[in-house]
């Protein structure tokens, strides 16, 4: 896989395309942000066929040395395979995963070099009846074809509420585990055995935990928001105990669906936190959190517009060495927020998809100019969208 600063969703040819320099039809930013932050951006000429695309998963899933894509699908349409022709025009394998597909997670499960895959389920219903699919967990051969490795991890019921995959190395075993985020339930850990075949450890995390290594030691630890009241840091004594820490409160932190993503924003070498609030009242701004090296972590101040059911994802979009942010943005305008190096963010003006119902996004250098692009997955209605960074 081709190594990007960034944090982790039929081909159509032709030369027109749209340019953008910080700006889309409704927006134009400021002349300082301009000068600062010289910035294209290109609309993939590629149409994808609508099909409820929660959260696109870039990898190399072929070993050809550019980045595919796995696109869980909700309702009827089917997980999509769709492999890339290094120019970053994706090609759909055919292949049908599971229906109802929401959060994913792609990881060498088994320990053969390949990319596997989980994707978790949400339920589905019509006619006030509803269907509920369990976890799957599907094996790469290394050409990108997956198959189904037939593990029932118990969870079909309970998994109407189930919408994103966490996946690192919980246990400290050398294999990537997974947690598996829940919309109204705590969140589920289960181990692997270092051959893809998974256990429920029984244990659980609180609801909008988000993974990473907090204090610098080497495990995982969690960060926690909590709905109306702030946010909390559980740390893990390296064997799956994990202690509350820190806390601090926060009125801001609200919403029934909110993101946080932890990354190094200031450059010191420690993980901080990027945090999307926000209900369809648009007062909630998204927020920045700086860690002190060991999970304790400070209000940066900033006030960074206001979101709804925002997703966001880290990324040096300008080749500046620091971790801009990708907002997408449900039924708004997605956004995009440039780092000063230091953790400060400025608005780059840059609206995108304004009338789309955008869900998961992703980042990576998918037509091999060296530089991030973004892919843009639209839940309910709109397509799929690729911007080329230029």
């Amino acid at each position: 896989m081709k190594s990007n600063k960034s944090f982790q969703r039929s081909t159509v040819s032709g030369l027109l395309s749209i340019y953008l320099l910080l700006s889309f039809s409704c927006k134009r930013p400021s002349k300082a942000v301009e000068e600062e932050h010289p910035f294209a951006l290109e609309k993939s000429p590629q149409v994808f066929d609508p099909a409820r695309s929660f959260q696109p998963g870039l990898a190399d899933l072929d070993t050809d040395g550019d980045l595919d894509v796995v696109l869980p699908n909700m309702g009827r349409s089917y997980t999509q395979v769709m492999l890339n022709n290094g120019r970053g025009d994706f090609v759909d394998t055919g292949q049908k995963l599971t229906q109802q597909g929401h959060g994913m997670g792609i990881g060498d499960l088994d320990g053969d070099g390949d990319l596997d895959c989980i994707i978790t389920c949400a339920g589905y219903g019509e006619n006030n009846v509803y269907t509920y699919l369990p976890t799957k967990i599907y094996f790469n051969d290394g050409r990108g074809i997956f198959q189904d490795s037939g593990q029932d991890l118990g969870d079909g019921i309970e998994n109407r509420g189930g919408y994103v995959i966490g996946l690192s190395d919980m246990d400290g075993d050398g294999d990537l585990d997974f947690v598996k985020g829940l919309f109204r339930d705590p969140a589920r850990i289960f181990l692997n055995d270092g051959q893809g075949r998974f256990s429920d450890s029984g244990i659980t995390l609180p609801k909008n935990s988000f993974l990473g290594d907090l204090d610098g030691d080497g495990d995982v630890d969690v960060f926690v928001e909590e709905d109306g009241i702030g946010y909390r840091t559980l740390l893990n004594n390296g064997a799956l105990d994990f202690v509350e820490h820190w806390s601090g409160a926060d009125a801001r932190c609200i919403g029934s669906i909110k993101d946080a993503v932890l990354g190094d924003l200031d450059g010191d070498g420690d993980l901080d936190v990027f945090i999307t609030n926000g209900d369809r009242s648009g007062n909630f701004p998204s927020t920045v959190w700086i860690n002190d090296g060991t999970g304790r972590f400070s209000d940066s101040g900033q006030q960074l517009g206001s979101t709804f059911f925002g997703w966001v994802i880290l990324g040096d979009l300008t080749r500046d060495g620091s971790l801009d942010a990708f907002i997408s943005n449900f039924e708004q305008p997605n956004q995009i927020w440039f780092n000063d190096g230091s953790g400060n963010f400025t608005d780059s003006g840059l609206r995108l998809s304004g009338e789309a119902t955008t869900r998961g996004c992703a980042l990576g250098d998918l037509d091999g100019d060296g530089d991030l692009d973004i892919f843009v997955a639209n839940f309910v209605s709109g397509s799929n969208e690729i911007w080329f960074n230029r």
